[in-house]
């Protein structure tokens, strides 16, 4: 966990630095402006936990099929805490346990072209991170921050696999 660097009107985090070529991907910490003053729908949010997986290591060495944001934050899953809000936020307030969505784009409804989270919009991998109120889930209580911090990546998957199914109907999945 990254520990916060005062106020927070800016955040460290990691970002790659290089053209996302094939190759072992170069990275460094930075210390970015957040994206402040927040819209009326954003919330700030304190990153508690983050969690690595499969997709944030093909993104990081550019064996990724979407577009990508050049040195722009890594990282998919992370697990926090609002603790700033948009005056028009309804569905969140401060103290909420959230995480963000990966495929924004498929939330909002913004297709074609979909926006993955540190492909071609900045990811999580940061102290601090900035999301509209209907690009993150509140989170269970009874979890960690940790457990929590698998649920982007690996719930998304589970819903892919499972949305549309009816009573009765099974999953396929490989053995």
């Amino acid at each position: 966990m990254l520990e916060s660097v005062g106020p927070a009107t800016h955040r460290r985090a990691w970002r790659r630095t290089d053209d996302f070529t094939p190759s072992a991907p170069k990275v460094e910490l930075v210390v970015k402006p957040l994206p402040l003053p927040l819209s009326p729908t954003q919330v700030l949010i304190k990153v508690h936990a983050v969690a690595l997986n499969y997709r944030d290591a093909n993104i990081a060495n550019g064996g990724n099929p979407w577009p990508v944001l050049p040195h722009g934050i890594l990282g998919n899953d992370a697990a926090g805490e609002v603790i700033a809000a948009g005056d028009k936020v309804a569905s969140l307030v401060v103290g909420d346990r959230v995480a963000p969505v990966i495929d924004t784009e498929f939330v909002t409804g913004r297709e074609p072209g979909r926006s993955w989270l540190a492909a071609d919009e900045d990811g999580v991998l940061a102290d601090h991170i900035v999301f509209d109120e209907t690009l993150v889930a509140k989170l269970p209580p009874h979890l960690d921050w940790v457990n929590c911090s698998i649920i982007p990546c690996a719930g998304t998957t589970a819903w892919s696999a499972l949305k549309g199914l009816s009573i009765g109907q099974k999953c396929p999945y490989p053995r």
